[in-house]
């Protein structure tokens, strides 16, 4: 038996401004054919995993092409093409196949493509055919549509948020490919959607709403009601018209069952969609809070997530800092490519006045002019400690450390995802010797969390708001949550 290997992963963000190119990918991960496996072996991926678990079954491997461009706003139609077309190609050249492994995000948008992973996946059931089982690993946080499911006939989700079970997501899907393939089962695919979103703040799967459906999803499982029962609270800052927070369930044989199993997890996730809200603050009213409390401080910029989608230059956070807190040692970072060309060109030790973020997005703030002086230059690179891109793959290109007064200011020339501390780490930054330390995320700070550690949520504009509300939605179709309230679960696949 042969199988083809498949990973497009991105996590698009309709509200960013960036755009994702070839380059957006090759700084991450890029590799086709042969090159898959080499750059794959050893991490801790979904793709990683379905390549080992299919050569563990004595499966021939058909390695395609591997690609990562993180998170941001919509993939350039040309790269998205481009890829296709290589898709096509080595799968018509191939001949017949047995089957597909692929290694998806589920919440990617391209300039002209709402949902490029439902076509992704059209193609290649058109060129393999109907008997052929196709399998994906997704993130928790896809956008599942019905495309996606009326090609594929098994979709796993991560269930964790921080996501910690990537590699174990592809193994899951595997494995149940690989059954498929021996027709052991034969996997019946159901989705159910709501028409509606809940905050990313409130969604971690250790705690609160997401932690009791998660524990209802495994014990469907363990009652057999399914093979695999996936959620999905989706990624919010999509305004899109076909989206909505998704339940999804893969049954041996059984579509009613699969049906009842994916309505029971997405209405699960509906009834507690107000939990999801938690406390939040204005960047202001964040760093007085931290200022007055004992360090170590973590505030969560969540308005300029880049694992969201966002790019990374807000100020407000950083405008507070200076103006509220300017003399407490404290850390943030923001992606600058001119603030590091002038420290760079200015040297270790040199003091200089910069405009210092915005670069890319001044709808939410301008820059912060601050007298600085250079404490450290780098090449960017670092290793992830887990996550989604576990492994060393980390690059945010050149950077500074720039200090004003307590502030250390750790200018970026990329975005780079946040899983924990690693960016401070790399340029040697402690935040646990800090009193307040700025994390650009909603959920992953908590990987750093201590019995002595106080977070706090930063509220306000930007692309990945934490509050739905404050976005300005034109494409998603009115009425929906929680924008409006409804008497009775509005279902979008009735």
């Amino acid at each position: 038996m042969k199988v083809a290997v498949i990973s497009f992963e991105y996590e698009g963000n309709t509200f960013s401004l960036t755009r994702a190119g070839r380059g957006e990918f090759e700084r991450r991960l890029l590799a086709f054919d042969g090159d898959v496996l080499t750059r794959t072996a050893g991490r801790a991926l979904a793709v990683t995993a379905g390549c080992e678990v299919l050569a563990a079954a004595g499966i021939g491997i058909l390695p395609i092409v591997a690609a990562h461009g993180g998170s941001g706003g919509a993939v350039e139609d040309g790269f998205f093409d481009e890829i296709l077309a290589h898709v096509e190609r080595r799968l018509r050249e191939a001949g017949p196949l047995d089957g597909v492994f692929l290694a998806l995000h589920g919440a990617m948008v391209c300039e002209s493509h709402d949902d490029p992973e439902g076509e992704l996946l059209e193609l290649v059931r058109g060129i393999v055919g109907p008997d052929a089982p196709i399998a994906s690993s997704l993130d928790l946080h896809a956008n599942v549509t019905p495309r996606m499911v009326g090609n594929a006939d098994i979709l796993v989700g991560y269930e964790t948020y921080p996501h910690d079970d990537v590699y174990a997501t592809g193994e899951r899907a595997a494995r149940l490919l690989v059954r498929a393939l021996r027709r052991e089962i034969s996997p019946r695919l159901a989705i159910r959607r709501i028409n509606g979103f809940v905050p990313v703040i409130g969604g971690a799967t250790a705690e609160g709403p997401m932690a009791e459906v998660r524990a209802m999803a495994r014990e469907m499982e363990r009652a057999g009601e399914a093979l695999c029962v996936s959620y999905f609270p989706v990624q919010p800052w999509l305004d899109i018209p076909d989206i909505g927070i998704c339940g999804l369930a893969v049954t041996d044989g059984d579509p009613g069952a699969a049906e009842l199993a994916a309505t029971r997890i997405v209405t699960a996730m509906w009834n507690r969609r107000r939990d999801f809200y938690l406390p939040h603050h204005t960047a202001r009213e964040a760093v007085q809070d931290a200022a007055a409390l004992p360090g170590p401080v973590l505030l969560s910029d969540s308005p300029d997530c880049v694992g969201g989608g966002s790019s990374g230059d807000l100020t407000q956070v950083l405008a507070a800092l200076a103006e509220l807190a300017p003399d407490l040692d404290s850390a943030v970072l923001i992606v600058d490519p001119a603030a590091v060309a002038a420290a760079g060109a200015a040297g270790v030790g040199a003091r200089l006045t910069l405009d210092i973020g915005a670069g890319k997005d001044r709808r939410f703030g301008g820059p912060v002019r601050l007298e600085v002086q250079v404490e450290h230059l780098g090449d960017g690179r670092f290793s992830y400690d887990g996550g989604p891109m576990a492994g060393p793959s980390g690059n945010m290109g050149p950077c500074a450390v720039l200090r004003h007064k307590g502030i250390r200011i750790l200018a970026a020339t990329h975005p780079t995802y946040d899983y924990g501390d690693e960016q401070f780490r790399s340029v040697g930054i402690d935040w646990r010797q800090l009193h307040i330390a700025v994390f650009k995320n909603p959920m992953n700070f908590r990987n750093l969390l201590r019995p002595d550690t106080t977070w706090i949520g930063v509220s306000g504009a930007g692309p990945t708001a934490p509050r739905l509300e404050d976005l300005e939605w034109h494409r998603k179709p009115r009425p929906f949550w929680p924008l409006d309230d409804f008497e009775t679960t509005p279902f979008l696949d009735s």
